[in-house]
């Protein structure tokens, strides 16, 4: 009798089981979860609890302060529901900090309400004071579905450089809903701020990014942006605040001597002014932030263009006069079609009437979104420049690339487009072999995204974004608009 198809079955079966132990071996280990019931303390569960725990909380009332410093998930059955009162004054409920150890630490708080801190800073030097949640140290911390109210001092203060992710959260009825210091960092999404006297503060070197909020009736400003904070504003909604919706922390907004050095960026915004139903006292302050309303969006402060460039390790080509009053900075990408449509049919018409007359500038960044090719072809672009032969050069390997396609972005195919152009063939080729301005590119490609930059080309006139390769009546529009505003 032939064994083998018995035999084959046997050692199936063992290697069936070797894989199945092997992945037991690998598999994520099973989250560990501590129940807390309704009278006892939440502080000792956490103490107790080993890092990565999730500590979970039926419905109901505590009263106590907690402090976290390992990462935690402490998870509730609602906003409204499972309710965290302070319990000594001047501290802050829920107190989550590295800060006295070298240690990071991630955690998430869910469906909760977090209230009632009150009184006067317990130990101002610690920035131990009545706030709801204060965040400090290397500390990542998720805010999800949480109610965090009527709390003396902030809802949620964020200290050194901690990061907070909050997400579909409402901050009402405190001193200031959220407020960011040092180097803290922010990503809010659907979240509402609502009859706090402040909504949101982001003063310092701290940076923000809002999308789809709501800040609404705080007795004074919806949100104030100061020093050299990076704020970042998407399609959210600021109404009824009874003194501005938005506004930087600058003569003559407020009776100060502090100047702004940051970056705000954003579009799609609602801050209706004080003629609307629900509007501001103010809508925004300065009135330069108004593009923040529009659907194209833009930057402020917009005269920084300059700034913001000097801050690339190289040059940008620049093509123009530099003392002209209008600067055109331009994202693009060699392999993009919508670029080539605008260097070949719109560019020339700008040239002729305002860059030749000197009356505009255009700085050429690149953001190369078609992958290696495409990053070469913007490094060969930059050596090309070092030769003064930019501008020459990027015609040529347009007008190449639309005939032959990739095939031109070859080392050897960028050197001979660049001799034609004049160059010095060995001494662009030994450039681009060598790298030596990958850094160049991947700074501006930092700086396109820092700026809200996702597609090519993008243009920034004087600040005001044009998305896409628009015709030239809409550049002509904004440049003519910049013109009359010198």
């Amino acid at each position: 009798m032939n064994n083998q198809p018995k035999n084959l079955l046997k050692w199936r079966g063992v290697f069936i089981l070797l894989v199945f132990l092997v992945g037991l071996q690998f598999a994520a280990p099973a989250e560990e979860v501590m129940r807390v019931q309704t009278g006892s303390s939440i502080q000792a569960a956490i103490d107790q609890a080993p890092p990565g725990t999730t500590i979970e909380l039926p419905q109901g009332t505590w009263q106590e302060n907690l402090r976290i410093d390992k990462s935690l998930v402490i998870r509730g059955t609602g906003a409204q529901e499972t309710v965290i009162i302070a319990d000594q004054p001047g501290l802050p409920t829920v107190w989550i900090t590295t800060a006295s150890t070298s240690q990071t630490a991630s955690v998430t708080a869910s469906n909760l309400t977090i209230t009632g801190a009150s009184g006067d800073c317990a130990d101002a030097a610690r920035s131990l004071c009545a706030d709801g949640i204060l965040v400090q140290g290397s500390t990542t911390v998720t805010v999800n579905n949480c109610a965090i109210t009527a709390n003396d001092r902030y809802g949620l203060y964020i200290v050194d450089n901690a990061h907070t992710i909050v997400n579909d959260s409402n901050f009402a009825d405190n001193y200031t809903g959220i407020w960011l210091s040092s180097s803290a960092s922010a990503d809010i999404t659907n979240t509402t701020m609502s009859r706090n006297t402040y909504g949101i503060v982001i003063p310092e070197h701290t940076r923000a990014t809002l999308a789809y909020c709501t800040i609404s009736e705080n007795t004074k400003d919806g949100m104030i942006i100061a020093d050299s904070a990076q704020v970042t504003l998407t399609a959210n909604t600021l109404t009824g605040n009874k003194r501005t919706g938005i506004s930087v922390d600058i003569p003559p907004c407020y009776s100060t001597a502090r100047t702004f050095s940051g970056l705000i960026i954003g579009a799609g915004n609602a801050v209706p002014g004080p003629s609307a139903d629900q509007g501001n006292a103010f809508s925004v302050c300065p009135p330069t932030l108004d593009f923040l309303t529009t659907r194209d969006g833009g930057f402020y402060p917009a005269e920084a263009s300059e700034s913001i460039l000097s801050r690339l390790p190289a040059p940008p080509p620049m093509e123009g006069s530099e003392d002209a009053s209008v600067t055109i900075i331009e994202f693009t990408d060699f392999t993009c079609p919508y670029c080539s449509k605008f260097t070949t049919e719109t560019l020339p018409r700008i040239e002729a009437d305002y860059i030749d007359t000197g009356k505009a500038k255009l700085y050429f960044l690149p953001f190369p979104v078609h992958g290696e090719t495409a990053y070469r072809a913007v490094e060969a672009g930059f050596c090309a420049e070092e030769q003064g032969l930019f501008w020459d050069f990027q015609r040529l390997l347009i007008a190449q690339f639309n005939v032959r396609g990739s095939s031109v972005l070859t080392p050897a195919w960028l050197a001979a487009i660049a001799a034609a152009a004049g160059a010095d063939r060995d001494r662009f080729l030994h450039s681009l072999t060598a790298g030596t301005y990958t850094a160049a590119v991947e700074a501006t490609v930092a700086l396109g995204k820092e700026l809200g930059v996702d597609g090519t080309p993008t243009f920034f006139i004087n600040g005001k974004k044009i998305p896409g390769a628009a015709p030239y009546e809409v550049f002509a529009q904004m440049i003519e608009a910049e013109l009359a505003g010198k």
